[in-house]
């Protein structure tokens, strides 16, 4: 399976391991990884502090960047939520609003997919 990861800014920036590790899970678990290098953040900062506006700019390159992928995975319960209500930044309806909806039914966070997609027990 190809799947894309979202580094998240917390693992770019602070802990790179996180992403490292994610990297070797994803692959032993028979999944083909791609890392897009134009990814930067979800939105989730801006949003959690009012600047709808910003959230809403951040997560039209997210969208670009990610829109391709069969799969996404990220190793971030918050960013994961935050691709799931992606689509509340978006007028109902529209192609933007469209576009994050797809999105978030294409993405889990790493461990729910490594779990419930994958089906790695151990």
């Amino acid at each position: 399976m190809r799947v894309a990861l979202f580094v998240t800014c917390l693992a770019d920036l602070m802990r790179p391991g996180v992403a490292f590790a994610a990297i070797r899970l994803l692959e032993h678990g028979g999944c083909t990884v791609e890392v897009p290098q134009t990814q930067t953040c979800c939105g989730q900062p801006a949003y959690n502090s009012g600047y709808r506006s910003h959230a809403a700019a951040v997560a039209l390159h997210f969208l670009d960047v990610f829109e391709p992928v069969d799969a996404l995975v990220m190793p971030s319960g918050s960013c994961a939520a935050m691709v799931h209500h992606m689509a509340d930044l978006f007028e109902p309806g529209s192609a933007d609003h469209r576009r994050a909806k797809a999105i978030a039914e294409r993405s889990h966070e790493l461990c729910a997919f490594l779990v419930r997609v994958l089906g790695i027990e151990d």
